[in-house]
């Protein structure tokens, strides 16, 4: 499986930061849900969660015109959860699988697209590692600001196959968590690693959880911007102008969680944020939902 955390934190500035307490986590799939992960759920073809990178850098009109093509379609989410992600700083949108390649071709990558094969996950687990942030950050969120303690930005993510009324559909779960900082207190602790649920290793924010069904035709696409980010004010310039001129000179930037998470921006700066990394989830699903005897197996 390659791994895209070597490249994601190269393309973004790095700093150093904490985590709290856990929070918000919904029920997970019931007993019969969960798949055997030792051994295909369904027959057929390979099934589960794909997940691929574009970092960007100064790409900003480009950015513009995906999200003005595509904001309008509907996406998994609930409007209520995309609202929230949107004002946390991750916008959601969704892009027909047909058109992923363009809208891909479109952008100048910063190094090759990254693609992670993770599958069904009846667990939670670290699907897109972040960046760190320092003690006493201040973040904004869709229900306000909070300052941080030491730790790192990540996502985690649990998925499974359920049937659907037009064929199988990928049961969903997203959450973006601070997890806390914790230097080992012994060489054993170093050696065998925090043995606390992913999910209870840091502060997870509701603002920034979700849970929906995705179909194989749709890929959902996570932009980090901030809340503000108008597309219409960079496709017209003289729009841009007019709001400038009356808006003055830049006021210090608090960002949002998501551009924290995935882009460069930098607490307190006012410079516009240069790098940025698009995350894109597909649901690779097989033709038809068929569950495997135990008679079957057994044979």
């Amino acid at each position: 499986m390659k791994q895209f955390l070597p490249l994601l934190l190269c393309v973004l500035c790095t700093a150093c930061g904490g985590g709290g307490g856990a929070s918000g986590i919904p029920p997970g799939p019931a007993p019969w849900e969960r798949p055997d992960v030792d051994r295909p759920v369904v027959e057929g073809n390979q099934q589960g969660l794909e997940l691929r990178v574009w970092a960007i850098e100064d790409q900003d009109d480009l950015i513009a015109e995906m999200i003005d093509s595509y904001q309008r379609r509907p996406t998994p989410m609930l409007d209520s959860q995309r609202t929230a992600w949107r004002q946390s700083g991750l916008m959601p949108i969704s892009i027909p699988i047909d058109e992923l390649n363009l809208a891909r071709g479109r952008m100048l990558l910063v190094g090759p697209e990254q693609q992670d094969w993770f599958g069904v996950l009846p667990d939670w687990r670290e699907t897109l590692p972040g960046r760190r942030v320092e003690s006493g950050q201040l973040l904004s969120l869709a229900d306000g600001q909070m300052r941080t303690q030491r730790g790192k930005l990540r996502m985690l993510t649990r998925c499974w196959v359920v049937p659907g009324a037009e064929g199988p559909e990928m049961q969903t779960e997203l959450c973006v968590q601070l997890q806390r900082w914790q230097r080992p207190s012994s060489v054993v602790d170093f050696s065998v690693g925090d043995q606390t649920p992913i999910e209870k290793q840091g502060l997870i924010f509701p603002e920034l959880s979700a849970s929906f069904v995705m179909r194989k035709d749709e890929a959902l696409v996570l932009v980090p911007i901030a809340p503000e980010f108008d597309p219409m004010e960079i496709i017209n310039p003289e729009r841009a102008a007019a709001v400038n001129a009356e808006a003055g000179p830049p006021l210090p930037a608090v960002p949002t969680v998501g551009e924290a998470m995935l882009t460069s921006v930098e607490a307190g700066g006012v410079a516009p944020v240069r790098r940025r990394a698009i995350v894109v989830l597909i649901a690779r699903l097989p033709k038809e939902y068929r569950l495997l005897s135990q008679l079957g197996d057994q044979r």
